[in-house]
Formats: C-alpha cells, sequence, structure tokens
C-alpha cells in the first residue's frame, strides 16, 4: 500500500470552520472595545464579518479563548451594535499588528448586521 503524495493529502484536507458566509464590511467599519481597565478603547479594524464571526486587525494581542465586548460601528453614521465575542483565532502581521478571528456570543441578526456590510444582499 502506498501514501497518496502529499499535495493530493494536503488538497484533500479542509479546516473551513465558518458556518456563516463571511461579509465584506463598508469602508469605515470598526470595532470598538471596551477597556479592561478603563483606559482608551481599543479600536480594530473589520477585516471581514459574518452573522456569527468578525474577523479584525488590532495593535494589541489578544490570546485565544479571550473574551471580548464592545461595539461594531461606522466611522461615518450612526450605526451602533454592541457585541460579545471570543477569540478563536490571533495571528501576528508582518506590520506588527495582529489579524483576530472572534466568534460572537449571539449570533447577529440580518437587519443588525446591515449598516456593517459592503454589499447588501439576502443575509440568510
Amino acid at each position: 500500500m502506498s501514501a497518496a503524495p502529499i499535495s493530493t493529502v494536503a488538497l484533500a484536507r479542509t479546516d473551513e470552520r465558518r458556518i456563516a458566509p463571511r461579509r465584506q464590511p463598508a469602508m469605515g467599519t470598526v470595532c470598538r472595545l471596551d477597556s479592561p481597565n478603563g483606559g482608551p478603547t481599543p479600536l480594530a479594524l473589520v477585516w471581514n464579518i459574518s452573522r456569527t464571526g468578525i474577523s479584525m486587525l488590532l495593535n494589541t494581542p489578544q490570546p485565544a479563548s479571550t473574551a471580548l465586548t464592545g461595539y461594531l460601528e461606522t466611522v461615518v453614521g450612526e450605526a451602533m451594535q454592541r457585541v460579545a465575542m471570543k477569540v478563536v483565532h490571533l495571528r501576528l502581521l508582518g506590520t506588527s499588528d495582529y489579524f483576530i478571528g472572534a466568534h460572537f456570543d449571539h449570533p447577529l441578526t440580518a437587519e443588525q448586521m446591515k449598516p456593517f456590510v459592503a454589499e447588501w444582499s439576502d443575509m440568510n
């Protein structure tokens, strides 16, 4: 019995854990995190968003399993949505920023997501 070539094994493997489609955020969508010590609130740039989670860029690390709370906001406009989430992965980027993936404690509704996505379509 011979083993499959490495490239075939790598292509067959899937680490996809997303249960909801990711959407490109609207221009200027940020997540203003609550400060754990009452200091300035960390501001994260939203990279992508789904009903169940978010990916964002932040200048401070937030280790996996860290519980975070804050507000999704649009820089222009008045949209604001309270969110609670748990960090599921963290990656240091070459820019010294951190790419953070987090899962929302409660899925967002289509109506809650609408102000924060670039191109609105049926969110179901």
